[in-house]
Parts: structure tokens; C-alpha cells; sequence
């Protein structure tokens, strides 16, 4: 029997144990995926509330659809699902409140973001309020 190869069959069982280690601590690679693309998402959603804000301070209203807020001006373009590459969708209901909505694969990271924006998987909307903005 060669000396090295109990110490080879060592290094071996290590790293298989490391890699496993690392697999359950992280997840898999396709759990990571879809942990970056709900944080996308939210990511999403967060610059479309501030672009949505911006176009209320200038106008005084919501627009009525997403569409309208690309105009090179304001946006110049939409962002989307990065799983499905849809719309996010985007509900007008009332004259200074609306609702973002969006498809996560999962919950939520603890304190990954504010509050506001944590969800749980599958549909979830938002409900923002513009009502006390100081328009000039």
C-alpha cells in the first residue's frame, strides 16, 4: 500500500465535506438563483416607486399606466421580470395611492431590505402612499 494514498483519501473526504458544507449552508445553485432574482425584484420595484414619485412631484398625479412614464425623461424604460420578462404590474387606487406587484420564488432574506419590501413567496403587492408629499 502506498504511504500517501490514506492521506490523498483524507484530502478527498475534506473537500466532498467542505463542498457539502457549503451546499446546505448556501443552497444550491438554483436556490441562489432565484434569491437573486427575487431580490432583483424587489430591487425593481423600489426604482419603480421612485420613478412613479418622481412623475407624481412633476405632475401632481399617478400615471395611468407604467407606459407613461417612459418618455426619456423620466425613464427610459420599464424594468422587468427578470424570470419571465413580463410587466410588473401596477394598480392606480386613488388619486395618491397605488399597489406594485410581483411573483417571488421565495421568502424574503431576514433584514435583507426595509420592512416595507420584505414578502413571502408567490403573489405579493405593495401599497404605496403619496398622499403626504410636499408639492411645490
Amino acid at each position: 500500500m502506498n504511504a500517501g494514498r490514506p492521506a490523498f483519501i483524507g484530502v478527498v473526504v475534506i473537500v466532498i465535506a467542505a463542498i457539502v458544507a457549503g451546499l446546505v449552508i448556501s443552497g444550491s445553485p438554483a436556490e441562489q438563483r432565484r434569491l437573486r432574482a427575487d431580490d432583483r425584484r424587489v430591487g425593481d420595484l423600489q426604482q419603480l416607486a421612485r420613478t412613479i414619485e418622481r412623475y407624481y412631484v412633476d405632475t401632481e398625479s399617478l400615471p395611468a399606466e407604467l407606459d407613461a412614464l417612459v418618455n426619456g425623461w423620466i425613464s427610459s424604460g420599464l424594468p422587468r421580470d427578470p424570470t419571465t420578462a413580463t410587466e410588473y404590474d401596477y394598480e392606480v387606487t386613488g388619486s395618491s395611492t397605488f399597489r406594485l406587484c410581483a411573483e417571488f420564488a421565495r421568502e424574503s432574506r431576514p433584514n435583507a431590505e426595509p420592512e416595507f419590501w420584505s414578502h413571502g413567496p408567490g403573489r405579493h403587492c405593495y401599497s404605496l402612499d403619496f398622499s403626504e408629499l410636499v408639492l411645490d
